[in-house]
């Protein structure tokens, strides 16, 4: 007897939940999507000048670590820096990968700053000294003053060593276009 029991208990049991569900209203003609919400409410896409500032300081921070791959990480057997191959083996290459990080004019500066016309182990040998003033990678916000006249599309900061660093917005990132030391 008790097996009936627990038998007609399960199926009442799964009967009142598939009858609850099936029955339970679809407002969805009422209730906004979480997209439109976002698009009627101006403030949820819209950033502050801080978030900005500050997407600016790790594109530079990012272009400037980029630059450390590409030109002092890899080494030939002699010990010399070398271009890394991973990511490119011409000067063409290299502004290429560099392009993603600066704008033309920046990465073409950086390509010949860093390329030499010595070769070891079939790769470029590239210079020893920084193009850089500093290395922002040692730098955090606290040691940055960003510009009062930056914008949505450029981010200018400086420094507490006296380097200046420009940012502008391409394709929604941010890429180094300039720098400078006081």
């Amino acid at each position: 007897m008790t097996l009936k029991q627990t038998a007609a208990g399960v199926i009442l049991l799964t009967m009142m939940v598939t009858g609850a569900a099936c029955s339970s209203p679809k407002n969805t003609a009422t209730s906004p999507s979480p997209s439109a919400s976002a698009a009627a409410s101006p403030q949820a896409t819209a950033e502050t000048q801080d978030t900005i500032n500050m997407k600016g300081y790790i594109g530079a921070r990012i272009a400037q670590e980029k630059v450390g791959f590409l030109f002092g990480e890899a080494k030939s057997k002699d010990g010399k820096l070398i271009l890394n191959p991973i990511a490119a083996d011409s000067k063409e290459k290299a502004v290429k990968f560099l392009s993603s990080y600066f704008d033309a004019a920046m990465a073409d500066k950086l390509a010949a700053h860093y390329l030499t016309e010595q070769q070891a182990d079939g790769a470029i040998v590239t210079n020893p000294t920084s193009f850089f003033p500093i290395n922002l990678l040692d730098t955090t916000k606290a040691d940055v003053t960003f510009d009062t006249a930056n914008t949505a599309d450029q981010v200018k900061f400086t420094t507490k060593d006296g380097a200046t660093y420009t940012t502008k917005k391409v394709n929604d990132k941010f890429v180094m276009t300039d720098v400078a030391k006081k």
